[in-house]
């Protein structure tokens, strides 16, 4: 099932040419759309962080700092 995207469905609901039940319909997928987009980028940054601590254990380097980067003058 296709979803409007959230600018067309705001648009439609402000020129009152959509009924609630589909407004909510549309925004439902949506949110399931996100969340599933969300979990699916979750996982592959947790595996890259997992390549990137094999990677510095392996050479002998020392990790970063996780903290802030301080700005470099010139």
């Amino acid at each position: 099932m296709s979803t409007m995207h959230p600018d067309e469905l705001l648009k439609l609901w402000k020129l009152e040419k959509l009924p609630l039940e589909m407004a909510m319909g549309h925004v439902l997928q949506n949110l399931v759309r996100m969340q599933t987009t969300i979990e699916s980028h979750d996982a592959s940054l947790y595996n890259l962080r997992g390549h990137v601590d094999g990677l510095i254990a392996h050479t002998g380097m020392e990790p970063r700092s996780r903290g802030k980067r301080q700005a470099t003058k010139g």
